[in-house]
């Protein structure tokens, strides 16, 4: 069969067919082309357009932020207490370097010089690790810190040779581009002046700038400010370009804080809270507060030890860090960690006795930081808080002015009611809530009125005072003197717990009532505390504490003001003066007492209407000491004057160890010592009675502690001063039995018996109450021959003389010259008669 023929024409309609379909296609292929450009056209230029435009002027704009400046804190007198210095940050862009060619040989070059422009440390290592670090993806960052708090000069130095240092210039160009692509931040530094000083209060910041603890958290917002920012265009190698003009919006500054802590009140109650520490082994801390009764201002808030507010990681407290580096831990070494921060706290690390430097795995399989780290962590979170606000204590035998004015202003009881006290008391017979109770060394107090039971600090009358008052009149009273709740102080951290019995509770067992009533047992805030008393001292108003002052911008204008907040009324200012008085008669030890006694007679200062309370608590919420004893924390409240109370002066110490464990004996006299400089300093009124003139016969000191020795001496009206460290005092001047001008300063010697030395100054013609100022500068005692008023005509001992301290240099003043007010330029009036009267080189033998 043969094949068939094809036709070589095929069918023209076929042809037409296939020309149309592709004619189709190409027509489908250009509407979809250009729909989709034309669509295109629409997002970029008309939806999208403002989204690429901001994309565009932001990949051509440099945009930093402007940090503001945070704002200072000041004292009353206006001492700055804290401060922001600007600083720079060293900014790199390892993708740009990438980017205009820079090599590993000129990074590392780069590096070398950064480092050694730093000159801080910081090595050409770790700069070249940071300008080419990549992320998890291997990709280059576009922003990495190369240094932090630059000082300007050291900046500009660094960004100038960024700046110079640069890839060869391709052709037709003028300038390479840069290896090391850099830039700066402004930002700022938080420094402290005066280092620990006022530390639990003012705080500290965080790395970042933002308030951690103290004033400086709890005024974050305002000391803040609002930060500002600068927009400049830049070109495709990110550096700004030359001529253009930058979009500058400031930053606004933080405003600054004025307190109402005067940094010379504080300095002394630092000084002898510190003097206690030291003197009576005190194993927890100690605060103490210095409180304006009528207004709620507070002058002085101490807690001690406090840390460097400029490095406060670093433990500041030399026997915690000891403790804190040793492997294993002695009885002692475990006794002082329970006491500073706990038993329950410190229970897992110490219960083999070592601290172990090794991390472990918990049941989850995650890892648990060694011992040391923990107790690391603990130790400087102890040492940061404000033992006044952040920790609870039991106040011991102070509450019972609580109790006392409970009863005078309820009306249930009377100043003059009484009740025997035989030495214990037991309640509850024959019940399992019996209990007998007992007065400090069992003794029997005998009948007693309500200013004997306070001088006395009878447990058992203040007992059979809450049976009388009731627990709902008692607690009513609780409430009211504001132990329920913050005491409202700007301060961050006040603690919100405090734990008191309430009517129910004291209702349902006896015991709680009958604790509660002379402190015990019930844990508060030395602030809450000093609160309550503060409202028994200015008339029963319970008012808000404060620290803050004033606020005021950069500028210095005042933008928020505290004013006195008064919460309410709490007792009668009848009932506030019996109390006062009450208070007075067991300090003063020339008030009358039916037995002369006068309990709290080492707070006493001579010339100052002074009340007081003290307080002995023994922690029956803790474990016996190693040395088998209760932990004890002491406080005592003192207000002065007692006529017109202006302050309170509140300490507390928690857990001294000393053989006269009575806060009568080992607070009373700290709180004394600080109302001996403090109260002269605020001009605090004297008694009119009391006559400051005169002659007074010094004490021996002798084997005396210091704090024993300055009780002695504040008690005599005369000033002391110690010379060497804590301890007994084993030389004086001038010495015992001898006869000084009221007032005069007694320098007391721990560890020589040689004289300090001082040169005298030349005070002739000069007025007398400014030639005083100048002796007494010097270290030199004054006394006048005639009238202080007048002019210097002859000074006992020459000017320019080398004297003992203490020395007493008699001024001869001539009434009848014009007074010279205190012109230090003028030429001082020839001497007359200027004997010298040098100091004793034996020490005169006297009786105490």
């Amino acid at each position: 069969m043969s094949n068939p023929v094809q036709n070589p024409n095929p069918n023209p309609h076929f042809r037409a067919k296939v020309l149309q379909r592709t004619l189709l296609a190409i027509a489908i292929f250009l509407i979809f082309f250009f729909g989709v450009l034309i669509y295109q056209l629409y997002a970029l230029q008309l939806r999208d357009a403002e989204l690429y435009r901001t994309e565009a002027v932001t990949q051509q704009m440099q945009d930093t932020e402007l940090p503001a400046v945070r704002g200072s804190i000041y004292s009353a007198n206006g001492k700055l207490l804290a401060k922001s210095n600007t600083v720079w940050n060293i900014i790199a862009n390892p993708l740009q370097s990438q980017k205009n060619g820079a090599t590993t040989a000129q990074l590392q070059t780069a590096a070398e010089e950064i480092a050694n422009l730093l000159n801080d440390g910081t090595t050409a290592e770790s700069i070249f690790n940071i300008l080419t670090a990549t992320n998890s993806n291997g990709e280059l960052y576009e922003y990495r810190v190369v240094a932090k708090g630059v000082e300007k000069p050291v900046a500009d130095a660094i960004i100038e040779y960024s700046m110079n240092y640069r890839t060869d210039p391709k052709e037709g160009e003028e300038q390479g581009y840069r290896i090391v692509v850099l830039s700066t931040e402004q930002t700022s530094t938080r420094s402290y002046p005066y280092g620990a000083f006022l530390s639990s209060v003012l705080g500290f910041c965080n790395a970042d700038g933002s308030g951690a603890y103290g004033l400086e958290k709890s005024y974050d917002d305002e000391l803040s400010g609002t930060p500002g920012r600068s927009i400049a265009e830049t070109n495709v190698n990110g550096e700004v370009l030359a001529n253009a003009e930058a979009d500058v919006y400031p930053a606004i500054d933080g405003n600054n804080l004025n307190l109402t802590i005067d940094e010379n009140v504080q300095a002394i109650v630092e000084e002898y809270l510190t003097e206690a520490m030291n003197t009576f082994s005190v194993h927890g801390r100690g605060s103490a507060i210095v409180m304006n009764v009528k207004t709620g201002a507070i002058l002085a808030m101490a807690t001690v030890e406090q840390f460097d507010p400029n490095d406060p990681y670093t433990i500041y407290d030399e026997k915690m860090q000891a403790i804190l580096d040793k492997e294993e831990l002695d009885e002692e070494d475990i006794d002082w960690l329970k006491s500073r921060l706990g038993e329950k706290e410190v229970a897992s690390i110490i219960e083999d006795g070592k601290v172990s430097r090794e991390t472990t795995t918990d049941e989850e399989g995650n890892t648990v930081s060694s011992e040391y780290t923990q107790l690391q962590g603990m130790l400087r979170e102890a040492q940061w808080k404000n033992k006044n606000i952040t920790e609870l204590y039991m106040p011991g035998s102070v509450f019972k002015l609580i109790t006392a004015s409970a009863g005078l202003d309820s009306g249930i009881m009377t100043a003059g009611q009484t009740f025997y006290c035989s030495g214990e008391f037991t309640v509850d017979s024959g019940t399992v809530w019996e209990h007998t109770y007992h007065c400090a060394n069992d003794t029997a107090h005998g009948q007693l009125d309500m200013a004997g039971a306070l001088n006395h600090s009878c447990n058992l009358w203040f007992i059979q005072a809450a049976q009388t008052l009731q627990p709902t009149v008692f607690y009513d009273y609780i409430q009211a003197f504001g132990f329920t709740q913050t005491t409202g102080i700007d301060l961050p951290n006040e603690t919100r717990w405090t734990s008191v019995y309430n009517a129910e509770q004291m209702a349902e067992v006896d015991t709680n009532l009958y604790t509660a009533a002379f402190g015990q047992n019930e844990a508060i805030t030395p602030m809450q505390m000093a609160t309550a008393v503060a409202a028994i001292a200015n008339g029963g108003y319970l008012v808000t504490p404060y620290v803050v002052d004033s606020i005021t911008d950069s500028d210095g204008n005042v933008i928020q003001k505290t004013e006195t907040n008064i919460r309410r009324q709490v007792i009668s200012e009848e009932v506030s003066e019996q109390i006062l008085a009450m208070m007075e008669t067991s300090v003063d030890p020339n008030s009358e007492t039916t037995d002369g006694y006068h309990s709290n007679k080492n707070a006493y200062v001579a010339g100052y209407r002074i009340g007081g309370k003290s307080g002995t608590a023994e922690r029956t919420d803790r474990d016996l000491r190693y040395d088998g004893d209760y932990y004890k924390t002491m406080s005592f409240a003192a207000v002065l004057p007692i006529d017109d109370p202006e302050i309170e002066v509140f300490v507390v110490l928690d857990d001294p160890r000393w053989v006269r464990d009575f806060a009568s004996e080992v607070v009373a006299p700290v709180v004394g010592n600080i109302i001996s400089e403090v109260a002269p300093y605020l001009g605090i009124e004297q008694d009119p009675d009391y006559n400051p003139t005169g002659t007074v016969t010094v004490q021996t000191c002798l084997d005396y502690t210091w704090t024993n020795a300055q009780v002695t001496l504040n008690q005599l009206g005369l000033k002391h001063k110690l010379i060497g460290s804590n301890g007994t005092i084993v030389y004086q001047y001038p010495y015992g039995g001898s006869k000084v001008p009221a007032g005069s300063t007694i320098y007391l010697y721990t560890e020589t018996d040689q004289d300090a030395m001082t040169t005298v100054p030349d005070v002739m013609g000069k007025s007398g109450s400014f030639a005083e100022q100048m002796l007494r500068a010097a270290n030199l005692n004054v006394q006048f021959e005639g009238d202080s008023g007048g002019n210097v005509v002859a000074q006992s001992v020459a000017a320019n003389t080398s004297t003992a301290y203490g020395t007493i240099v008699t001024l001869t003043m001539d009434s009848s010259g014009t007074e010279d007010s205190a012109d230090t330029t003028s030429e001082p009036a020839a001497s007359e008669s200027a004997e010298e009267t040098p100091a004793p080189e034996s020490e005169e033998t006297s009786g105490e």
